[in-house]
């Protein structure tokens, strides 16, 4: 299956408080490290953005040979393991949202308990 058909799969979820400013930096982001991982048609958004008290609420939907390939590249090695791999990249693209002057909130998709069988597939 080639990378631009394979199925997308909710891996990040953003809070954003300037919907417009947050959302190109996030592309900006996530076209490097596809650039970075030699990766196309790797992410993309959900189809639409809830806002409540404030913040805009959307998901990142990623390949599961983009994350994995994402994983391999910014995380060192000994964080490739489902739990270290979970909190470090969230931090990393966190680090990358500040460094651009977002306020902008990223965290892994949904409950990470809850979510631990489906992240299984990144390290087999």
């Amino acid at each position: 299956m080639s990378e631009n058909t394979q199925q997308m799969y909710p891996t990040f979820t953003i809070a954003s408080n300037d919907f417009e400013k947050d959302l190109q930096i996030i592309k900006v982001m996530f076209a490097g490290l596809q650039e970075m991982t030699h990766t196309k048609d790797g992410f993309r958004f959900s189809e639409s953005a809830q806002l409540a008290a404030g913040w805009w609420f959307y998901d990142v939907f990623v390949t599961q040979d983009f994350a994995k390939k994402m994983f391999e590249t910014v995380l060192p090695q000994e964080m490739h393991n489902m739990r270290g791999a979970t909190l470090g990249i969230a931090s990393v693209l966190q680090g990358q949202l500040r460094k651009y002057g977002s306020d902008a909130r990223i965290k892994v998709h949904g409950d990470v308990p809850f979510a631990a069988p489906w992240w299984a597939w990144l390290f087999s």
